[in-house]
């Protein structure tokens, strides 16, 4: 009997849930006409092929090294990924697996059909993106919407936007507020106390007006206000590792500008005004890599972050001031009214003395240790499959590592040969460590009745 796994996946262009539907009747009826048993079905929704890091792709992957199935069927290589080098990759691992691609449109996947229409299907995004971008640039050149409409304006007549009267009250309202030294945050809570409704129906936020200069977010760096539309002020890049996008600012040379007269709300006094106060007070944060604040990137986690919550409005608590924790909506809106903080020593006193206390109760003490060796053994299977993937590329490694050595050994040593025995020694090493990590929490186990709170 040979095993079928069906692979679907729609994306966000053009397609809708029943997508995955229509896939997947083909797909049972190609597995019915070749005898296969379809044991599985893997579905991403709304996902993008150009990114690995889908769930049931993954869910898919991890599956294969614990022999669920034999051959692996999708409707055409573009659902599986539209990036050549995760097609490549997943092609190589299913192999070495004994596992077998065939797509309904292309029947089984050889290591050259992979090649040629990884290519295609990556150069097909490629495509894609170009044109998307063309069509935003000429719109923009031809004064009409490209992307959001943006706080003080309607959309009147396809891609035109018009002036909200009232909006465009606010909008003057605050720059001339900010212009004269109030602060965005009391800006902000202005707004909420009187019932200004938000852009897109929310609250107002501190974040909400000052946005980022260099990328033009917020309301007080919207140029339409001004009259002029601006296109292309940042970049987007997919990263390879994280399958996330990035943005970065780009170069004033690299914008399209067009003058739109039609749509200014704030004169050029008032505009000049804001900038100059704006140089003031602007902190220039150092950036990673990936363009991301510094202080975000290195910004502590404590124990209870992300856990606690404001009494008051149900809103998060985060530590606001140096080392004490407050309600955010009250820190960015003032929609809540909790002003108190309290420091981060003491809240996690008060809480891990409560569960200290509270635990030495034996009636409260067995459930606790039911709960938590029921989540230990969810924790340990959901290891299981990510163990075997890491052991399985340790060996594929590790035999690389034996081969290239073989060859030095026989005298056809060259760069290139050396450098790739680095990197694999250097991800052999990383492997090891992770596969130790990954079979400590396989094996974790509470013995009944053993556990000890100090």
């Amino acid at each position: 009997m040979t095993r079928c796994a069906i692979y679907c996946r729609y994306s966000t262009d053009m397609q809708k849930e029943s997508s995955l539907i229509d896939q997947e009747r083909e797909a049972r009826e190609y597995a019915e006409g070749r005898g296969w048993t379809v044991v599985g079905v893997y579905a991403d929704a709304a996902m993008s092929g150009g990114s690995a890091n889908r769930p049931d792709f993954e869910r898919m992957k991890a599956d294969a090294n614990i022999n669920v199935f034999d051959v692996v069927l999708s409707e055409s290589i573009d659902r599986l990924s539209r990036n050549l080098v995760v097609t490549a990759g997943l092609h190589e691992e299913f192999s070495f697996l004994g596992i077998r691609l065939f797509t309904i449109h292309q029947g089984e996947i050889n290591k050259m059909l992979v090649a040629m229409m990884g290519i295609v299907a990556e150069q097909f995004v490629s495509d894609l993106r170009d044109k998307v971008k063309r069509g935003q640039r000429g719109r923009i050149l031809d004064g009409k919407v490209a992307g959001g409409v943006g706080y003080g304006y309607t959309v009147g007549e396809p891609g035109e936007r018009t002036i909200d009267p009232e909006q465009a009250l606010v909008v003057q309202r605050i720059f001339n507020m900010f212009a004269d030294g109030v602060s965005p945050r009391a800006i902000a809570k202005m707004l909420n106390d009187e019932g200004i409704v938000g852009p897109k129906g929310n609250v107002w936020k501190d974040t909400t007006i000052r946005g980022q200069r260099d990328r033009g977010t917020g309301l007080l760096n919207n140029e339409a206000y001004v009259g002029r539309l601006i296109y292309g002020r940042t970049q987007y890049k997919k990263n390879p590792k994280t399958g996330r996008r990035v943005s970065r600012p780009q170069p004033e040379e690299n914008w399209t500008i067009t003058e739109l007269p039609q749509l200014r709300i704030i004169g050029d006094d008032l505009w000049h005004r804001v900038k100059e106060r704006q140089e003031v007070n602007t902190i220039v944060m150092p950036r990673d890599g990936d363009n991301r604040a510094m202080n975000r990137v290195h910004r502590k986690v404590h124990p209870l972050s992300g856990v606690l919550i404001c009494g008051c409005c149900g809103g998060p608590m985060a530590i606001t001031a140096r080392d004490r924790y407050g309600c955010s909506a009250y820190r960015a809106s003032r929609i809540c009214d909790n002003s108190k903080t309290i420091t981060r020593k003491e809240v996690e006193y008060r809480v891990f003395e409560g569960l200290r206390t509270g635990l030495l109760n034996s009636d409260h003490l067995d459930t606790f240790t039911a709960q938590f060796q029921k989540e230990v053994d969810r924790l340990r299977k959901a290891t299981t499959s990510e163990l075997a993937s890491k052991k399985k590329r340790l060996t594929d490694v590790t035999r690389q590592i034996d081969r290239i050595v073989d060859h030095i050994v026989n005298g056809t040593d060259t760069k290139s040969i050396t450098s790739r025995l680095v990197d694999l020694e250097a991800e052999k090493e990383s492997l090891e460590v992770q596969v130790s990590q990954n079979e400590d929490k396989a094996t974790c186990h509470i013995p009944e009745g053993s556990m000890a709170v100090s």
